[in-house]
């Protein structure tokens, strides 16, 4: 997925998408209750845009997701204890988060969020955060799927709610999931031979150890499959390998220091999201 910064240029289209959102979207009112003119504002979402920090996903030139990533925390976020005490510069913040109701329920907000945590990352950050209506609770299942901790609550004044509460959210990594490039794959190949041998191989045969490591040695089998890799603190720990455009499953390796922990479901989580 490759986020585009917005610029003043696409304002007009922007908003379009944000009011297409807030009335278009099912349960709207029930769950995250955003209003036109309320929230999110033309003065908000111009705001982020002159700042730099509002971004957009398009699919054949069309708006498809949107999102603000600030490089700084509120004042709102000061009452809450988090996991580390950092700067509110050293912060970044996921803002209005929206997919067009035409593409919801694809894993397409799950997979933004994670580009805002790589787009965090490069900049630097040591904390990510946000925060959601406590009745926003479809948002909160993904926030924790995604490694997303809650922290705690405040009740606080909206103008498209009034007072209500409002749930805090801080990333605790678990693994960072991305594509392998064909250049980064005999890293990945190495920890599946690793895994095969000590936890699979004694099981096969002598042909069938010969017949597996021919098949993960073989160009025109792993150009067959797309990798995907799991990292704790920039360590390969686990890789998973589809094929027949991620209906198949051909790899699925673990780290033996890992294992149990989690990382191979979360392989599996990611490939369904996609």
């Amino acid at each position: 997925m490759e986020l585009n910064r917005v610029t003043t240029e696409d304002y007009e289209s922007i908003i379009a998408f944000y009011d297409d959102v807030t009335k278009r979207t099912p349960d709207m009112e029930r769950y995250a209750r955003w209003q036109k003119g309320k929230h999110p504002t033309e003065e908000g979402i111009r705001a982020y845009i002159e700042e730099g920090s509002m971004y957009l996903y398009k699919e054949n030139d069309v708006i498809i997701g949107a999102m603000a990533v600030t490089m700084c925390q509120g004042d709102d976020y000061h009452a809450i204890r988090w996991s580390q005490q950092v700067q509110d510069n050293e912060v970044a913040v996921i803002h209005i988060l929206a997919v067009s109701p035409n593409a919801q329920g694809k894993g397409i907000g799950s997979e933004m969020i994670r580009e805002a945590i790589r787009l965090a990352r490069t900049n630097g950050m040591k904390a990510i955060r946000l925060d959601a209506l406590a009745s926003n609770t479809p948002a909160h299942k993904i926030y924790k799927a995604l490694g997303f901790e809650y922290r705690g609550k405040q009740h606080l004044y909206a103008e498209n709610t009034g007072w209500t509460d409002f749930y805090f959210f801080e990333y605790k990594e678990v693994t960072f999931i991305h594509f392998i490039e064909e250049e980064e794959r005999d890293e990945a190949l190495k920890l599946v031979k690793e895994v095969f041998m000590e936890f699979e191989a004694p099981d096969y045969s002598e042909e069938g150890i010969a017949d597996f490591m021919h098949a993960i040695g073989d160009e025109s089998y792993l150009n067959m499959h797309r990798f995907y890799g799991a990292y704790q603190n920039e360590k390969l720990v686990g890789v998973i390998a589809t094929r027949n455009d991620h209906h198949h499953i051909g790899l699925l390796f673990v780290d033996k220091n890992y294992q149990r922990k989690g990382i191979g479901r979360q392989l599996i989580q990611y490939v369904l999201d996609h």
